[in-house]
């Protein structure tokens, strides 16, 4: 035991023995003291001194030489002795080197928040019955060493530095048998002289080749160590690197490039630290961590190799490389910044307070690790997707809590939506698809034939359309280069579309803040909307304006509502009778010149006259199918020629639905022109065949028939044409005055044919109804066949009792008799035959017609009723509006809300 001007240490511990070597070199005089043969412990203890002070975050290396006395004091002196005398451990913990920079590091941790100048206080050791454990305090970890285990390591210190004990056991060389150190002045002028040539030159390249030199040594017997501690032998934690060799293939490694010491590992997908090189648990953990960086610029890396030459990709995913390749050009540069820093180090020594450790280079990589991990995340993701589905992709990491991973995406979908800045730009302003890839949500069809352009050819494609952009605000964008192009190729009208002007924040694709516009438009007060509302309301304005000058929209519509909608009362009047005779003939003898003919006679007679020449020369005769049994009024049909602009509003397909509603009143106006006839004859031929046997019943009867199916067909009528007709009319034509765009005319004539077509009992849902109709329509026309029968039978008895009157009038005049037996005989005859044959015939099959009639007509109450339409059941109460056929039928005396009650139970 000795003391030098302190307290007393105990030289056989390990650090007693570098608590003796720090006293050799304390300031005496400014004479540094070296006792006798110990040359060889003073260069031991100049390496140790030289990696504390490769330590720069060090301050207070003279208080860990307290740390050292303190370490020293341990009850275990036995212990220490035998660890001694046996040779120093073979880690390189155990070394005083070693054993130093680990606790200078622990120190380092614990001093790091605390002022400089403060000395350092003691590390406690915690003593188990297991031994002593000490946390290396580096790190996010801590690494625990059982001291019972240090002494079982071989050693790692030079031979040449142990010399032999009295007993035949090594000691250090420079230690007499008692234990106390030579002072031997050719010991002193050799520690002098090395200690002196470092400070001389002490500069980073000596500093290099010792430490290189000391960790080959170190190596070689850290591997024997791994092998005897590990039963894995799997990996090295000892002291073996510097943390600048570490850092420098980091630095590598960011750049996924393979280091030294760190490399990719196939197995694990990973940079990993070779296991046989010895760096503690914590430090590689830390490094693996760093690491990561070069695992995800290689990622990313990948993903910009493999599709920025890939033209298929499109010009949002060649954007996309293009700003992930940007991120990465960032990433370069803080590269460059670490590895200058590093360079400026090496060659200023490691007195810099900035020095580049790896917890450093951590804090310097994290924000950099937290980009490069979202940019990975975005490769996965966006991985199979272009155009817009990928910038939507981009945009739903823009909604981000972190301010520094929304600028992040910001800045990259910046240049992701450039191109379809440009597309958008081109469509909205220029009417032109610049999508050669199909990246745009504007799709178009190139088979798609000019007539059907507004329709068919241009649409959205939901797949491309990104999430920033709404539904309304798409429908928009894609009617405004509709409408351009509509212009141009449809209404072949080259004039230019007042209202339209680029705006500057779209149409500088350069400009990065017009681009952002697309994707930060609910930010920035919607001014993308406002730009795409001024130039669809200006598109829009200019086509209906063609349309309604130029084309005449709105006359072809009252056309088609006067003509083959029956609104010109006097023209379809004269025109049904003009062809009146023509069309009872059988359908295949009908010719449609012969009936053009009479249709240009009924348009002088009439009103029509007067219409527009262009509108005259569409309206045509058009003759269906002709089926066996068919009359001319069967297949009979107006037609109205549409082309150009207007025929994309009057498609084949509404023309069609025009037809069928034409056909429908054309039929019910023929109902109410043959009861017209039939009462007319009633009223005509009373006061003739009233006097006939047995014709009086068979007029009453056929006059209730006829006032019944009159009022029946009067009131259908007013219901199509007032309740149907010009209420859905007047509704057309107030939409078709506000309408924005020929969008909403094509809608509302949609609609006012859908409205017709549902209200006249034309849809799938009324075909029970249309039979029922139907039904009711033939039985007129019965009853029409057989009043004529029944007034031609009539006639024929009227034509020859006048007959008779006048042969007997002549033969008195000629002195005869006026009528002889044989007269009298075939006058009996005649008027038997009528009154037992004629009259009881014609009143059955009258009676017939009238039951079937009412069963009809109380069918068809019965099925309006049932109707959700309240239209349709108000009818039923004009048809009824006296209660006769409720009086004859039960099932209408319920209440029509019982009725609608009971009809919604059923449905449900």
């Amino acid at each position: 035991m000795t003391q030098r001007g302190g307290p007393i240490v105990d030289e056989f511990s390990p650090a007693g023995y570098l608590y003796q070597l720090c006293l050799n070199f304390l300031p005496q005089g400014n004479v540094k003291v070296v006792r006798n043969g110990r040359e060889v412990d003073a260069a031991v203890f100049s390496e140790l001194h030289r990696k504390l002070s490769s330590q720069p975050i060090l301050k207070n290396r003279w208080s860990l030489l307290y740390l050292l006395l303190n370490l020293s004091k341990s009850n275990k002196q036995q212990e220490d002795v035998a660890f001694l005398s046996g040779g120093l451990p073979g880690r390189v913990e155990s070394t005083p080197a070693g054993m130093a920079s680990k606790i200078l590091r622990r120190v380092d941790l614990q001093q790091s928040s605390a002022d400089p100048s403060t000395t350092i206080l003691p590390l406690s050791m915690t003593s188990t019955s297991s031994g002593t454990k000490i946390s290396s305090g580096i790190g996010s970890g801590s690494s625990e060493v059982d001291r019972s285990t240090l002494t079982s390591f071989n050693a790692t210190i030079d031979p040449t530095l142990v010399m032999p004990t009295p007993g035949g056991k090594q000691q250090p060389t420079g230690i007499n048998s008692t234990g106390i150190h030579s002072t031997n002045n050719t010991s002193r002028r050799v520690v002098n002289t090395i200690l002196a040539s470092r400070s001389e030159q002490y500069d980073r390249s000596n500093a290099i080749a010792v430490s290189t030199k000391l960790n080959q040594g170190y190596r070689e017997s850290s591997r024997m160590v791994v092998r005897d501690r590990d039963p894995s032998n799997s990996v090295n934690t000892s002291f073996e690197l510097s943390e600048d060799i570490l850092i420098r293939d980091l630095i590598y490694t960011f750049q996924g490039i393979n280091g030294k010491v760190i490399k990719l590992d196939q197995s694990v997908d990973g940079f990993r630290v070779d296991f046989n090189v010895g760096v503690p648990k914590h430090t590689r953990g830390l490094v693996h961590k760093l690491a990561e960086i070069g695992w995800l610029y290689r990622k990313i890396r990948k993903y910009i190799d493999q599709h920025s030459s890939d033209q298929a990709y499109g010009l949002v995913g060649q954007s996309f490389c293009t700003a992930l390749q940007d991120e990465l050009t960032e990433f370069y540069r803080l590269i460059a910044v670490l590895d200058a820093q590093r360079e400026q180090q090496l060659s200023a020594g490691f007195t810099n307070t900035n020095y580049l450790s790896l917890h450093r280079l951590s804090v310097w990589t994290y924000e950099p690790l937290q980009r490069l991990t979202i940019l990975a995340s975005l490769t996965d993701i966006c991985s199979g997707k272009k155009g817009g589905a990928l910038a939507s992709t981009v945009h739903s990491y823009y909604q981000h809590g972190n301010p520094s991973i929304r600028n992040l995406i910001k800045g990259v979908l910046g240049k992701v939506v450039k191109p379809l800045n440009f597309m958008l730009h081109k469509w909205i302003y220029d009417g032109q698809l610049a999508d050669t890839h199909h990246e745009f949500f504007i799709s178009s069809e190139s088979t798609v034939e000019e007539n059907r352009l507004w329709r068919n050819k241009y649409g959205i494609s939901k797949s491309m359309l990104p999430s920033f952009i709404s539904s309304e605000l798409a429908k928009k964008i894609l009617l405004i280069g509709k409408s351009i192009n509509f212009i141009r190729q449809v209404c072949m009208d080259r004039s230019v579309i007042l209202g339209i002007k680029p705006t500057k924040a779209i149409a500088t694709n350069d400009d990065e803040a017009s681009t952002q516009l697309m994707f930060t438009q609910k930010v920035v007060g919607s001014q993308l909307e406002m730009i795409i509302d001024s130039v669809y309301m200006a598109t829009s304005k200019h086509l209906l304006k063609i349309l309604n000058e130029k084309y005449n929209f709105m006359d072809h519509l009252r056309a088609l509502r006067r003509y083959l909608l029956l609104g010109q009362g006097d023209f379809v009047r004269h025109l049904m009778d003009c062809l009146a005779q023509d069309l009872n003939k059988p359908a295949s003898n009908l010719y449609v010149h012969n009936l053009t003919g009479v249709l240009e006679t009924a348009i002088r007679a009439t009103n029509a006259q007067y219409d527009d020449a262009d509108i005259i020369k569409r309206l045509d005769i058009r003759l269906l199918e002709v089926s066996p049994g068919d009359t001319g009024w069967d297949i009979f049909s107006l037609d109205y020629h549409v082309d150009g602009p207007i025929g994309t509003v009057f498609t084949a397909g509404c023309m069609i639905n025009y037809l069928r509603m034409f056909n429908f009143l054309w039929r019910l106006k023929r109902m109410e022109f043959v009861l017209g006839e039939i009462w007319r004859n009633q009223l005509k031929c009373y006061d003739v065949y009233k006097h006939l046997p047995g014709v009086l019943p068979l007029l009453h009867a056929s006059n209730i028939l006829t006032a019944e199916l009159i009022h029946f067909i009067n009131q259908m009528q007013y219901y199509i044409m007032f309740e149907v007709l010009e209420c859905s009319w007047d509704e057309l034509v107030k939409k078709v005055e506000t309408a924005n765009d020929l969008d909403d005319i094509i809608e509302a004539h949609d609609k006012f044919q859908e409205h017709i077509i549902c209200r006249s009992l034309l849809d799938s849902g009324s075909r029970e109804l249309q039979l029922q109709l139907r039904s009711i329509f033939n039985l007129i026309l019965q009853f029409k066949n057989l009043q004529e029968h029944l007034f031609s039978a009539a006639q024929f008895q009227v034509d020859s009792e006048k007959k008779l009157e006048l042969e007997v009038e002549k033969r008195s005049k000629q002195g005869q008799w006026g009528m002889t037996g044989t007269d009298t005989e075939i006058e009996r005859q005649r008027e038997e035959e009528f009154v037992s044959t004629t009259v009881p015939i014609t009143l059955k099959k009258l009676n017939k017609i009238l039951e079937s009639s009412k069963t009809s007509i109380q069918t068809f109450l019965l099925s309006l009723v049932s109707k959700a339409d309240v239209s349709l059941r108000c009818l039923c109460f004009r048809l009824d509006f006296n209660e006769f056929y409720r009086e004859q039928e039960p099932r209408l005396k319920s209440p029509l809300r019982l009725q609608r009650k009971k009809r919604i139970q059923s449905q449900s």
